[in-house]
């Protein structure tokens, strides 16, 4: 009889940490992004990414 006791407090713990709240956007506008606005590129980031298409495309 504990054992069955132990395993159904078991699966409630398990199921209530499931619960917790997640700092996501709970409502969304369609049509507009809720996200962090990107951060621009610096010279050696761009040149570094045209580098590696070079490569791709060869």
């Amino acid at each position: 009889m504990r054992t069955i006791f132990y395993g159904i407090a078991f699966a409630g713990v398990l199921a209530a940490a499931g619960c917790k709240d997640t700092n996501r956007p709970l409502s969304y506008t369609p049509g507009e992004y809720g996200g962090k606005a990107d951060t621009k590129l610096n010279k050696e980031q761009v040149d570094a990414l045209r580098q590696r298409s070079k490569r791709i495309a060869e």
